[in-house]
């Protein structure tokens, strides 16, 4: 299974393919985009052409984008509305007001969205760094004894139930999954989320775990989610099993932690966000 690493996607990009409905994965200044057909999808969208080069990391694919210039139709306004001069002027100026207004509200709300960021981030980064320091201090084990542990966890990692793959790369653990399944309170019938990209950051940034729906993005409280209760950008809603993620990625308990992703993804309640459930389609069988 190849993927593919397309780096330097602007917003405009991005927005464009999630809403022509090609299935990537945001991470850093990068874009992660696992199906052929997902991958030939987003380049006729851009009007490119692509080459790619094998990275140092299994199945990676890193990308570089040829764009096809394109050629600028003039029309003119025969068909359209017409305008005197005094109005054409009005509506000019209302189109930059609407504009300038729209950028200030954006502005604010990314320097309000930044600033969370900053403070929360380095507040988990410090806890998950003071965690693992603990951890590490606590553990009397020589060398040759945690590196057996580590790949013992790595081998429970792999063998957790519904996980079909996992990828190391530099500060990540991927975690591929076979097709989710979560059970509406209301009436036990059970739905098909989808296939995962479950993302485990070693480090304990962007809250530690973050999981990408690459089946299917539904539109509830937010265009895109990726589960009833996981945003666009794959951050979940709850902030209790974030917490408890980020204490065992500091113990090096990854194998724990894909479990307690699976079971949250696959956990409805009666809270407002889990009603949506009835918007992913009904599982087979």
């Amino acid at each position: 299974m190849k993927s593919y690493i397309v780096p330097n996607l602007d917003n405009n990009d991005k927005q464009m393919l999630h809403d022509h409905g090609v299935v990537f994965y945001p991470w850093d200044n990068i874009s992660i985009i696992v199906e052929q057909a997902q991958l030939e999808h987003a380049l006729q969208l851009l009007g490119a052409t692509a080459t790619e080069q094998a990275t140092e990391y299994e199945g990676f694919f890193l990308l570089t984008l040829t764009f096809t210039p394109v050629q600028t139709m003039v029309t003119g306004n025969q068909r359209g509305r017409q305008y005197d001069m005094a109005t054409a002027a009005s509506r000019a100026r209302y189109i930059e007001l609407c504009s300038a207004r729209l950028g200030d509200m954006a502005r604010q709300a990314m320097a309000k969205i930044n600033n969370r960021k900053l403070k929360l981030g380095p507040a988990q980064e410090v806890f998950v760094k003071n965690a693992r320091h603990h951890f590490v201090g606590a553990t009397n084990l020589p060398e040759d004894a945690l590196r057996k542990r580590f790949a013992d966890e790595y081998d429970r990692l792999t063998a957790v139930d519904k996980v079909k793959a996992v990828r190391v790369t530099n500060g990540a653990l991927l975690v591929f999954t076979h097709p989710l399944i979560a059970t509406n309170p209301r009436g036990g019938r059970k739905h098909e989320l989808g296939e995962y990209m479950i993302v485990i950051r070693t480090d304990g940034v962007d809250d530690g775990v973050r999981w990408f729906n690459s089946t299917r993005r539904v539109r509830t409280v937010q265009p895109g989610m990726n589960a009833p209760r996981v945003y666009p950008d794959g951050t979940a809603c709850i902030d209790e099993i974030k917490e408890t993620l980020l204490e065992l990625i500091a113990q090096f308990e990854f194998a724990t932690v894909a479990e307690l992703a699976i079971q949250f993804v696959e956990t409805t309640g009666e809270d407002d966000l889990s009603k949506f459930i009835e918007k992913w389609p009904p599982a087979k069988g």
